[in-house]
């Protein structure tokens, strides 16, 4: 008997405490639903808040100054919000020319942080500035707060020549939704983006020519739609966010930097980079490709380029891997562990160096002072019938060199005094070495000049001539 009354209180226990829960939600449930009809007011220190849709901004909201878009009152416009979401098209998703603001944002916030929507725009020495204030909530049904510069009309170009800046941590859209029939290639002067998480997208009818652009964000993408796009200067940098490019051209030097995200891009002219724990790829270089700025920071990367038609030049890189089709000009590579590969043939003065990667290169002919060297890492180098002097060097690792058969070579042999040489050798070389003896060994006379110093296995591969 005493058990099963022990059970009847059991049950009766968890059925009100059930019956206490429904009632709480229930309770929050309907301070929730008045919340959301009485949009401002406090209960139990929580506000509900609810945007009122689109606004047209007719003139500024301290002078009422008219804003004229047919006849530009303005010389440049500056936007600037927490995480406001910007677009500038031309298309008909307005009827008319004009600054659109759209507030659908929706959600609850704590009273003491409530923050009401507003936005200011001011007229003053030619800059036309929007200046808006979202909401801070902590549950948001809905964040979209829009601005939108819209251009109607297809004959005119209220932002021609002048300077937009654009500062917000939502995302920015340049050019706008392409509507076929209805949309239209914007023109600018210049353009200078900056956040944090906001994705920005070049459309393919954003402008085509820029005096300056420059876009930095976060962790947001960078996105050019367009065939090709043109600056004067150009600078474009992304946190782990991607960059994805067809063609980009530039006066001067674009500066392409990337800390943790992947770059795509079909042609560019020459760039200079700072890359930390990126992914390259590129198919072609109009000129010089220059990571020299990414001393001391240049890591775990992995450069991927078709075709150079300058210089390359990347120095103090870690773990970093390069593949390189051809260069044109010198070519400096600098790396810790990190693998280097050129399948074009180098040119005079080049110089590759890697710690503990493998380096596999081709020599042009009739070409002075290459340098290729690695400490405990693999080389595979291919080498002309003719050249001044190629200088190889491995330490520890194994050096494989392709030499052709009817070439006339003198090798210059030298070996590091501070390893021992039980492992060393020569393959496919008839050659008697008294290397104990002589250091440096001077074998040959004449002809191409080799300044070998290894102390492992050396393999000669003879080849005939091409």
């Amino acid at each position: 008997m005493a058990k099963e009354k022990s059970g009847k209180i059991g049950k009766g226990f968890f059925f009100y405490f059930g019956f206490f829960l429904l009632l709480i939600i229930t309770a929050m449930l309907i301070i929730f639903v008045v919340m959301m009809f009485m949009p401002g007011k406090s209960i139990m220190g929580l506000e509900y808040f609810a945007g009122k849709g689109t606004e047209k901004v007719e003139a500024t909201t301290d002078t009422k100054t008219q804003i004229d878009f047919e006849n530009p009152n303005f010389n440049s416009v500056e936007i600037s919000a927490d995480y406001t979401n910007v677009t500038i098209q031309k298309n008909n998703d307005y009827n008319q020319n004009g600054i659109y603001i759209v507030n659908n944002s929706k959600g609850f916030v704590a009273s003491k942080k409530a923050r009401d929507f507003k936005y200011e725009v001011t007229l003053q020495d030619g800059v036309l500035k929007i200046n808006v204030t979202e909401p801070t909530g902590f549950l948001y049904f809905s964040n979209d707060i829009r601005v939108v510069f819209q251009i109607c009309n297809e004959n005119i170009n209220p932002l021609a020549e002048k300077s937009v800046k654009i500062k917000t941590n939502g995302s920015v859209n340049i050019g706008g939704p392409v509507k076929t029939g209805y949309s239209y290639d914007l023109a600018l002067g210049s353009l200078y983006i900056e956040g944090d998480g906001g994705s920005v997208t070049m459309s393919s009818h954003a402008p085509k020519t820029f005096a300056d652009l420059s876009i930095k964000t976060y962790s947001g993408g960078i996105t050019f739609n367009a065939e090709e796009v043109w600056a004067r200067n150009m600078l474009l940098q992304t946190g782990s966010g991607n960059i994805y490019a067809n063609k980009l051209d530039c006066e001067s030097f674009i500066i392409l930097n990337t800390h943790n995200g992947k770059i795509e891009i079909g042609q560019i002219s020459s760039f200079s980079s700072q890359c930390t724990d990126a992914y390259m790829t590129i198919s072609r270089v109009n000129g010089s490709a220059d990571f020299g700025a990414s001393a001391q920071t240049f890591a775990s990367s992995v450069i991927n380029i078709g075709t150079i038609t300058g210089n390359l030049t990347a120095l103090q890189a870690q773990n970093t891997d390069f593949k390189i089709g051809s260069v044109t000009g010198l070519t400096t590579v600098q790396t810790s562990t990190g693998s280097i590969k050129i399948e074009g043939a180098l040119n005079s003065n080049s110089s590759l160096k890697t710690v503990s990667g493998s380096i596999d290169a081709n020599v042009a002919a009739y070409v002075s002072n290459v340098t290729i060297s690695t400490q405990k890492g693999k080389l595979n180098i291919n080498l002309p019938k003719a050249f001044d002097g190629v200088n190889i060097e491995n330490q520890t690792g194994e050096s494989n060199l392709s030499l052709e058969k009817s070439g006339n070579y003198t090798l210059n042999f030298a070996y590091y005094e501070s390893d021992n040489l039980n492992e060393f050798k020569f393959d496919n070389v008839n050659l008697n070495l008294e290397i104990e003896k002589t250091n440096p060994l001077v074998i040959g006379q004449g002809g191409s000049y080799i300044n070998l110093k290894c102390n492992r296995q050396i393999n000669f591969n003879w080849r005939e001539s091409a």
